[in-house]
């Protein structure tokens, strides 16, 4: 008689847990967001998320990836105002209170994006990660100058 192999049981269980895991968090955060257009001649560019955290657990996100690109980075940033002058600082990780939304904005936090080229138009994959060990894949818009002074007009324009 064969005994039951404890190893693999031990993986499948804790690959639903993973899996279940994932699916709670992609139930807790909803996310919407916009990377913009990298300037002719700049080496780098950004992404603005809104990350609305709809569970009952704090979350904390410690890095960024490109799914896919290799070649290209993501960094956690904000902006301080120092004597007058704005300086980008890195930041380690995010934090997210349960119930709570994180709005990235320029002038703010945002994610610095090196090493690609993102043309107005095209979608950008992200995939965030958290200190739990989960990860979530989204996909962003990439917009142009023209586009992002349409959507800024249209937010502050009609509600008056």
């Amino acid at each position: 008689m064969k005994k039951p192999n404890v190893f693999v049981w031990i993986l499948l269980s804790s690959s639903l847990l993973y899996t279940l895991g994932a699916l709670a968090l992609t139930q807790s955060l909803m996310i919407e967001g916009y990377a913009r257009e990298t300037p002719p001649g700049a080496p780098m560019s950004a992404a603005y998320l809104s990350l609305h955290n709809t569970g009952k657990q704090p979350l904390q996100l410690t890095a960024v990836e490109l799914p896919g690109g290799e070649d290209g980075a993501v960094n956690l940033h904000t902006t301080e105002r120092e004597r007058g002058v704005n300086r980008m600082r890195p930041l380690e990780k995010l934090s997210i209170a349960a119930g709570e939304k994180l709005q990235m904005m320029p002038g703010g936090i945002h994610l610095m994006i090196h090493g690609v080229r993102l043309q107005a138009g095209d979608t950008l994959p992200l995939r965030l990660l958290f200190d739990d060990g989960s990860s979530l894949e989204v996909v962003v818009p990439i917009m142009g100058r023209d586009g992002l002074e349409k959507e800024h007009h249209h937010h502050h324009g009609g509600a008056g």
